[in-house]
């Protein structure tokens, strides 16, 4: 089903430089939700931005998804969440090949703060059917459509499989985790993963260069 609510922005695609007017002008078309990377320079090469911008962004009008691409993601998740995080996402590729250890600290993240949502990030090389074991701990998974660590790329051919892998997987277990999509979004790559079944399209520099972002989004989700 496509929704209204379906373009979350990319704070990496903003302007940092007057951040405040990107977050006014966000908010005064309705939008509550955002996207705010968080890049280490090990998992990836670039750095972006850490804890102390997100504590001077965040407040009750923003729903803030933070997306980890770390290599240490759940001392990095308990950090974000003592700043206030309530939805942090983090990567398959750092967890997989330890599946015991991590499952047991993904737990113990889920009894600890039952109110955060916790996602899983899944790069596109990977396999999605490596979520499958996953899939019962995490309350949503954000598909890269784009390699992680910067933004402008084009939308990788064949991600919206992996939307529809997971769809087709939550329908037929009847599961109700989200689904998000990473990387080259625009009104046509939109439309393909919103009839895939993607839940929420996060949206970088095509909707920051964008003059009339109101119309974009009515023009991606319609």
């Amino acid at each position: 089903m496509k929704k209204a609510c379906a373009v979350i922005p990319s704070l990496l695609s903003a302007n940092f430089l007057n951040l405040q007017k990107d977050l006014d002008e966000i908010h005064s078309i309705g939008i509550k939700k955002l996207h705010y990377d968080v890049m280490d320079g090990h998992f990836v090469n670039n750095i972006s931005f850490g804890e102390e911008i997100f504590k001077q962004i965040d407040s009750p009008i923003w729903d803030i998804d933070v997306h980890l691409m770390v290599s240490n993601p759940i001392k990095k998740t308990r950090d974000f969440i003592a700043y206030g995080a309530k939805k942090v996402s983090f990567h398959l590729e750092v967890i997989d090949e330890d599946f015991s250890k991590y499952k047991k600290e993904v737990l113990n993240l889920k009894k600890e703060f039952p109110d955060v949502k916790l996602g899983l990030a899944i790069n596109p090389p990977s396999d999605i059917k490596k979520a499958d074991r996953w899939i019962d701990l995490f309350d949503f998974f954000l598909i890269m459509s784009v390699v992680p660590g910067k933004g402008g790329q084009s939308f990788i051919e064949g991600s919206e499989k992996k939307i529809k892998y997971l769809n087709d997987y939550r329908i037929k277990n009847h599961k109700d985790y989200f689904i998000e999509v990473d990387g080259g979004i625009n009104d046509v790559t939109g439309k393909l993963c919103l009839d895939n079944g993607v839940d929420y399209l996060v949206c970088g520099s095509f909707f920051f260069k964008s003059t009339n972002k109101a119309e974009l989004i009515k023009k991606i989700i319609q």
